[in-house]
C-alpha cells in the first residue's frame, strides 16, 4: 500500500508530494490508493505531474484524466511534452481529444498534432469557422497573421455615428472598428466607447485616432515595437498590401512573446529541445548530432597542432603554454557570445547596428588582450627565462582575444539569419576558432623564433 500524500495549501506542492510514491510503483501495481487525490487535480497540476514522470507512467497516468478535461491538460503543457504524449497515445485516446478539442487552440497548438487531427477537427467545423483557422494556419507560430481576428468594422470617411452603431447591432461581435478610404487602406481608428458618447449626427472622421499597424506577415517580436506608443489601444490593425484584413490584440502578443522570451532564457544547451522523459533514441539522436560537430573540431584543432609537432618536440614550453592561449581566447569569445545573444533575444541588434557591436567588443578585447596578455608575458618570460617567448605568447593571446570578438559577434548573428539556435551552435563553432586561431599563432610564432 502506498502511502498519500500530507495535506497542504499549495497545488503544485500536492503534485509534487505525490510524485515519489508515483514513482515507486511497479508496472503491474495499480493506482487505486492515488486515484481519489488524482481525479481532484486541476489541469495545472495535471500538466505538472506530468512533466515530471517518464513516459510509460504519463500513460497510465493518462487514462485517469477525465474526457472532457484532456484538451485543457495538454493546453498547460510545454511543447515537446505535449508531443510527445500526443504521438504515443492509441487511436481510441486520440479520438476522444479529437472530440474535446477547443477549435481556437489550434491557432496555437496545430503544430505539435499529428495532421490527420487536424484535419479531422477542421472537418467537423461549420465551413466559415474552418476557413478561418486554415487561413490562420497558413502563417508560421511567428507571424503576425497566425493569431490575428478577422472580426472587425472598416467604416469608410464621411459616415455619421447613427450609421456604424446600427451596424455594430447588426454584427454578433466585433473587436475593433477602423477608418478606412475607399481602398480600405487605415486612416485610424475609432473608439467603441467615443460612438456612445458623441452625437449620431457626428462624423466618425472628427473620432478617429493615429494608430500603428501590422503587417500580415511581422515577425511578433517587432510588432511588440508597435505597442509602446499606443496607450490605452487594445487591438492594433493588420493590413495586407496596405488594407486592412484584421486585428491584433494587444494580449494575445504579449502572451505569444513571452511565452518565447521563457523558451529563449532557457535555451542554454541542446536540451531545452528535449523533453525530460523523452525517447532514449530521439533524445540521444539530438545530443550525438552536436556531439559529432564538436568531434569535427576537436580533429581540426588537433590536426593544426600537429602541424608544429617539431616546434613542439624541440620546445616544450609551447606545449605547456598552449591551455593558456585557448583558454584566453575562449573566456573572451564567451563574454562577447553573452553580450550579443543577449541583444538578438531582445532584437536590439540588427544588420544596421551589428558593426557598431564588433568595433565595441574588438576595442574591449584589444584592451584587455594587450594588459592581461602583458602579464602574461612577464610571468612567461620570468618562469622560462625568455623574454621572446612572452613577446610571442602576448601577441597570441591580443590576435586570439581580437578573433574571439570578431566571431562572438558575428557567429550566432549569421546563425540566427540562417534559423539556427544560436544559443545551441554558436559555442561549438567559436570553440573551434579562438583553438585554431590560437595555437596557429602561437605555434607558428615559436616555430619562426626558436626553430
Amino acid at each position: 500500500m502506498i502511502a498519500t500524500a500530507t495535506a497542504t495549501t499549495d497545488p503544485l506542492e500536492l503534485v509534487d508530494e505525490l510524485l515519489q510514491p508515483l514513482l515507486q510503483l511497479d508496472a503491474e501495481e495499480g493506482l487505486e490508493s492515488l486515484q481519489e487525490q488524482l481525479q481532484e487535480f486541476s489541469h495545472q497540476q495535471w500538466s505538472h505531474l506530468l512533466e515530471c514522470v517518464p513516459n510509460n507512467l504519463r500513460l497510465r497516468l493518462w487514462s485517469l484524466i477525465a474526457p472532457q478535461d484532456q484538451w485543457r491538460v495538454i493546453a498547460e503543457l510545454q511543447w515537446e511534452t505535449a508531443r510527445n504524449l500526443i504521438h504515443t497515445l492509441n487511436d481510441d485516446d486520440r479520438r476522444t481529444i479529437q472530440a474535446n478539442a477547443d477549435p481556437q487552440d489550434l491557432i496555437a497548438f496545430a503544430d505539435l498534432l499529428p495532421r490527420d487531427m487536424v484535419d479531422a477537427i477542421l472537418l467537423d467545423l461549420d465551413e466559415d469557422t474552418s476557413e478561418e483557422l486554415q487561413q490562420a494556419l497558413s502563417y508560421s507560430d511567428e507571424q503576425v497573421g497566425r493569431y490575428m481576428q478577422r472580426n472587425i468594422l472598416r467604416v469608410r470617411s464621411g459616415i455619421s455615428v447613427d450609421a456604424v452603431l446600427k451596424r455594430l447591432q447588426k454584427r454578433e461581435f466585433v473587436t475593433a472598428v477602423f477608418l478606412v478610404d475607399d481602398e480600405r487602406q487605415l486612416l485610424g481608428h475609432i473608439p467603441v466607447a467615443s460612438l456612445f458618447c458623441n452625437s449620431p449626427e457626428a462624423q466618425v472622421d472628427e473620432l478617429a485616432e493615429s494608430i500603428s499597424e501590422l503587417d500580415h506577415e511581422e515577425d511578433l517580436f517587432e510588432a511588440t515595437n508597435h505597442i509602446s506608443l499606443e496607450g490605452e489601444i487594445a487591438y492594433l490593425p493588420v493590413t495586407r498590401q496596405q488594407k486592412v484584413i484584421g486585428a491584433l490584440s494587444v494580449a494575445t502578443l504579449f502572451n505569444e512573446v513571452r511565452d518565447d522570451l521563457a523558451i529563449a532564457t532557457l535555451s542554454e544547451s541542446p536540451s531545452h529541445e528535449e523533453d525530460l522523459f523523452s525517447p532514449v533514441k530521439s533524445a540521444a539522436k539530438l545530443r550525438a548530432l552536436w556531439l559529432s560537430i564538436n568531434l569535427v573540431t576537436a580533429f581540426l584543432a588537433s590536426w593544426v597542432i600537429g602541424l608544429f609537432e617539431a616546434a613542439l618536440q624541440q620546445v616544450v614550453a609551447l606545449a605547456i603554454l598552449m591551455p593558456v592561449v585557448a583558454s584566453m581566447g575562449g573566456i573572451a569569445g564567451s563574454q562577447t557570445l553573452a553580450v550579443t545573444l543577449r541583444g538578438l533575444a531582445l532584437k536590439h541588434i540588427h544588420s544596421a547596428n551589428i558593426r557598431l557591436l564588433l568595433n565595441k567588443e574588438s576595442l574591449v578585447a584589444a584592451i584587455n588582450g594587450v594588459l592581461i596578455g602583458m602579464l602574461i608575458a612577464l610571468v612567461v618570460g620570468w618562469w622560462f627565462d625568455s623574454p621572446a617567448l612572452g613577446i610571442i605568447i602576448w601577441l597570441a593571446v591580443v590576435i586570439n582575444n581580437l578573433a574571439a570578438a570578431v566571431s562572438g559577434t558575428y557567429i550566432p548573428f549569421i546563425l540566427e539569419k540562417l534559423h539556427i539556435d544560436p544559443a545551441v551552435a554558436s559555442a561549438v563553432i567559436l570553440t573551434t576558432v579562438t583553438d585554431v586561431v590560437g595555437f596557429s599563432i602561437f605555434l607558428g610564432l615559436g616555430s619562426l623564433v626558436f626553430l
